[in-house]
């Protein structure tokens, strides 16, 4: 009863349906590992149930855990995400309810994250990737399309998958999307992206307001986030590149050229990110880049001359 109560504050509080659904999802797996641990049905479950020692006992369930199909531990982020959805029923019923329970910040903190090497195209390799979607072949030059948006704007798949004519500017190169938590933004597009874009609604003569469309006899309808993954995919396949590629690596992409040229601000309004940290992860900055500016410094303070930005 606490799940589903906190689950409905999670939606009156404006949080979207697939937050609410993710973080049932989270609560659902230590509602049934609690059960287990007190031989108890769901049904007969009560807060009291909920001390530190269990909370403890149930992050060395979470770092135990195997990955269904690989085999391998379940990374801290991920067991993070379990952890945070039970932090957040635990305050929900501190505080809305007055229920006796275990600090969360003090008996559920957070595992230890590594960095993530944050995965990218270079600019040839990008250029392979387009280069390997065949235009005269059916949806060719939607696939292309495709590509040359995301790489072209730094959106996110499912800010692509959900894009509408009416939310574009060609003339003015923006889009507006609705991006995380439903808040809406307006993205750029390069020239290539805008010129691509046009081209293709050129060829449209339905009536679906979605961007980039499916059609199956008379139906048509807009794209969803997997059949554009799997566009991307195969991109990547004919393009010979020896890796796996995903819409996101072109989202990043694109920020990594925008942190570089234009500063990590520029590119935290262009991501959407709340957290600067966040977007700080896509300057990158090579071994021999970071050789030259450490020597510059140091010829700057002996006097030899000014000290060079970032790239």
């Amino acid at each position: 009863m606490l799940v589903h109560d906190y689950l409905e504050d999670i939606e009156i509080r404006g949080n979207s349906g697939v937050t609410a659904r993710h973080y049932g999802s989270y609560l659902r797996t230590f509602v049934d590992w609690l059960a287990f641990q007190t031989r108890k049905s769901q049904d007969d479950l009560r807060t009291a149930d909920i001390d530190a020692e269990g909370l403890r006992a149930y992050q060395l369930f979470l770092a135990r855990r195997r990955h269904p199909r690989t085999g391998r531990p379940i990374v801290a982020a991920t067991r993070n995400l379990y952890v945070t959805a039970v932090r957040e029923l635990l305050k929900y019923a501190r505080h809305r309810h007055a229920v006796e329970l275990p600090d969360p910040a003090d008996s559920l903190p957070r595992a230890k994250e590594r960095d993530v090497e944050i995965r990218r195209l270079g600019r040839d390799e990008f250029d392979r990737l387009r280069a390997a979607i065949d235009l005269s072949k059916p949806g060719g030059l939607r696939d292309r399309t495709i590509v040359e948006a995301l790489f072209g704007s730094g959106a996110r798949v499912s800010e692509l998958a959900s894009l509408t004519i009416r939310g574009l500017d060609l003339h003015r190169r923006e889009v507006q999307i609705i991006g995380k938590g439903s808040k809406s933004r307006l993205v750029f597009l390069t020239p290539d992206a805008a010129g691509w874009i046009e081209r293709y609604l050129a060829t449209r003569s339905d009536e679906c307001p979605a961007v980039f469309v499916t059609a199956k006899g008379k139906n048509t309808r807009a794209l969803g986030v997997r059949q554009i993954e799997r566009i991307v995919e195969r991109a990547a396949r004919r393009a010979g590149l020896p890796f796996s590629v995903s819409p996101h690596w072109l989202r990043h992409s694109r920020l990594t050229i925008v942190a570089r040229h234009s500063g990590v601000e520029v590119a935290q309004r262009v991501a959407g990110h709340a957290s600067l940290q966040t977007t700080a992860r896509y300057l990158h900055v090579t071994d021999s880049q970071l050789r030259a500016l450490y020597d510059q410094a140091e010829r700057a303070d002996q006097g030899d001359g000014a000290p060079s930005r970032l790239p």
